[in-house]
């Protein structure tokens, strides 16, 4: 069934799985932190605009476990991310923090050349098909779409299909964005406002700086424990 609704509010949990690439000789970190991070996120479309921000939640979480009668407690910063888009425009500011400071990266949506493969799934109620792309040898994406909604958008930058993007699977499960809940309906478009504050970069040259203070944190850190969006805290 074809949806000619071209607006709405989609609701995306996203999961970052914190064990899969865990080198061998840390493998007992398994038993220290939960499989997964994860967050929930919501796309406001409304034509060929839309934007994509954390929901309004607890700024950080906290789990706890247990390891041979120590507690060990994780806490999670909440990615303070917020993603514009104008497609029409060939448009994409997306605000993001790093190292406390914020940028405003200005560009334009992302083009992949998608494979549209032949496999469907079922998310949501909505026939979904199935689509790949290969950025390089070490970063490979699978992305279900549906032509129900024929809105080309999708998560975060991800667009560009026959189909409002629904799921999306980075390095078979590495990090995993899934529609929880769609609301097709007439959406406030005063609340599909592109961020305005921070540093105006490109985003060649946010992956310069983030890659320099990377760097630096190494340097300083050469055992790498320099800090992070997540925060350890044993208790015997």
């Amino acid at each position: 069934m074809v949806i000619a609704q071209a607006s709405g509010k989609v609701t995306y949990e996203e999961k970052m799985n914190l064990h899969k690439n865990l080198p061998p000789d840390r493998q007992e970190m398994k038993e220290m932190m939960p499989e997964f991070n994860s967050s929930m996120f919501t796309l406001v479309f409304a034509g060929d605009e839309s934007i994509y921000q954390p929901q309004k939640e607890a700024e950080s979480s906290e789990v706890t476990t247990t390891n041979g009668g120590n507690q060990m407690s994780m806490r999670f910063g909440r990615e303070n991310r917020i993603v514009y888009k104008n497609l029409a425009l060939d448009t994409m500011i997306e605000s993001r923090e790093f190292m406390q400071k914020q940028f405003l990266i200005i560009g334009a949506p992302t083009d992949r050349k998608w494979k549209i493969g032949k496999n469907v799934k079922e998310i949501l109620g909505h026939k979904c098909m199935e689509a790949n792309f290969r950025l390089d040898s070490t970063t490979s994406m699978v992305v279900w779409f549906t032509p129900d909604i024929r809105v080309s958008n999708g998560p975060a930058d991800y667009q560009g299909l026959p189909g409002l993007i629904l799921g999306v699977d980075i390095n078979d499960g590495l990090r995993m964005i899934t529609a929880t809940e769609i609301k097709l309906e007439d959406v406030d478009k005063s609340m599909i406002i592109a961020p305005s504050k921070g540093k105006e970069v490109t985003s060649q040259e946010f992956d310069t700086i983030r890659k320099e203070k990377m760097k630096e944190m190494h340097m300083n850190n050469p055992n790498g424990q320099g800090p992070g969006p997540m925060i350890m805290m044993r208790h015997n």
